[in-house]
């Protein structure tokens, strides 16, 4: 049992570690220009939304 736990716990840590790169990825992109701030914003939301986390209905681009 400990070691299932300390797997999902390794699993869990991987994948945010994965997330905070993308989003650094996306920050640090500097092919936008300023005026395209707004697409790191939504870049950024939708990659936490693709992730199974909601934004808010606020951050609806659509």
């Amino acid at each position: 049992m400990q070691s299932e736990q300390k797997f999902y716990r390794c699993l869990v840590s991987d994948a945010s570690s994965r997330a905070l790169l993308k989003i650094r990825d996306i920050l640090s992109d500097e092919t936008l220009s300023d005026e395209s701030c707004f697409a790191r914003i939504e870049a950024i939301v939708s990659l936490l939304e693709e992730l199974g986390i909601s934004c808010g209905g606020r951050h609806d681009f659509g």
